[in-house]
């Protein structure tokens, strides 16, 4: 269970909320939402104990029972196997005690070391932990491999696997599914629907939210609330408050514009005077509501190429690969100007080796690949900071 009691959190001078109280009794799947900056992160910082609070209390499992993604991940010579297991706190502990007793060459410590082994079930641990692996996507060789092998996007679904393997009361999960592909992100859907822990998830992925939240956490206004069910079912509450609000506010200013018109017109008139004086005590009373602030939104805007051939791309017969090793072969395909295509496919099949030779990053093998003349492409990679470095 996760309980915030009266809770209040700053960043420096910038309050973020104030007296928030919320439970999220066992088991239940949450979905922390929020603007960039709202303090989403900050939350789970102040839950792992890593920040302090500016008012109230939060009352969360012990440290040992609380399972997160790590944000720096080690690059050591370790199987990858290794390091997901050693997110299994009991079993590294079991191991430790095995260790030290047979150091010590102490017999009751080496028995009860193999008797909490056996009960842990060392081997049913280790068959959890390659079948995370691979629902996240690794091959079975994946297993051997040290973490050092593996580029930042890999090293961060391993340190996810660890996550997942930690037994824990509380899972914390910031933005899961940013570096998972769409068979990897439905494992994972399916997986937190079948574990007992508390599950509070930051993500802007709503479809990812509408599958796995029963509920919904929104920070705004130096709030948090709370509205049962998923993304779709806080869209459309949020919005109702929203025109509730409005309503409310426009009803508001046509009644006190009415009020302080009578009072302007008749306050003078000594017949009318003690109306008037009502009505300004009336207008006292009244409750301001504030109108719904306006939103900044983010809009992108993609200037219109100054030539735009009607065939963009012809591919025919391409090969694609690295060194002597061969990803894609045969390839055939055009792109028409106005086309929208999505590129589907397992890890490793080849998606991002086609995008980059898209992109010009990679010079086929063998076959042709055409472009209209005067076509600018514009390329996001995946990993952008390398791109970016580069």
């Amino acid at each position: 269970m996760l309980r915030l009691i009266d809770l209040a959190l700053a960043r420096g001078a910038r309050a973020l909320y104030r007296n928030v109280s919320l439970i999220a009794p066992p088991g239940e799947r949450i979905g922390l939402i929020g603007s960039n900056g709202s303090g989403k992160s900050t939350l789970f910082a102040a839950i792992l104990g890593e920040l302090a609070v500016d008012g109230g209390t939060i009352e969360a499992p012990p440290l040992a029972r609380i399972a997160h993604v790590a944000q720096d991940i080690e690059a050591t010579d370790h199987p990858a196997i290794e390091y997901v297991l050693g997110g299994h706190a009991p079993l590294i502990a079991a191991r430790a005690e095995l260790a030290e007793a047979e150091v010590q060459h102490d017999s009751m410590r080496l028995a009860h070391a193999h008797a909490v082994l056996a009960e842990l079930n060392e081997g049913a641990i280790s068959a959890s932990a390659k079948a995370v692996l691979h629902g996240l996507g690794f091959a079975e060789s994946d297993s051997a491999r040290p973490v050092r092998g593996f580029s930042g996007g890999w090293r961060n679904r391993l340190a996810l696997a660890r996550t997942l393997l930690r037994p824990a009361d509380l899972l914390l999960l910031d933005e899961p599914t940013n570096h998972l592909d769409l068979d990897s992100v439905v494992w994972l859907e399916s997986w937190l629907k079948r574990q007992p822990a508390t599950v509070v998830v930051i993500s802007h992925d709503r479809e990812f939210l509408d599958r796995i939240c029963e509920t919904t956490w929104h920070i705004a206004d130096l709030a948090i609330r709370r509205y049962a069910g998923n993304y779709s079912a806080f869209e459309a509450a949020f919005f109702e408050q929203q025109r509730q609000q409005d309503a409310a506010s426009r009803q508001y200013e046509r009644t006190a514009a009415h009020l302080q018109s009578f009072v302007d017109r008749f306050r003078a008139k000594a017949s009318k005077a003690r109306q008037a004086q009502s009505r300004l005590k009336m207008l006292d009373r009244l409750t301001a509501i504030e109108p719904v602030r306006a939103r900044r939104e983010w809009r992108f805007e993609f200037p219109q190429p100054l030539k735009l051939p009607e065939r963009l791309l012809d591919a025919d017969d391409v090969v694609l690969g690295y060194g002597e090793r061969t990803v894609l072969g045969g390839v055939r395909f055009t792109v028409r100007s106005g086309d929208r295509i999505g590129i589907l496919g397992v890890n490793g099949a080849g998606k991002s080796t086609l995008v980059k030779a898209v992109a010009g990053d990679l010079v086929p093998q063998a076959g042709e690949l055409r472009r209209g003349a005067g076509l600018a492409i514009g390329y996001f990679a995946q990993h952008q900071l390398d791109q970016l470095r580069a």
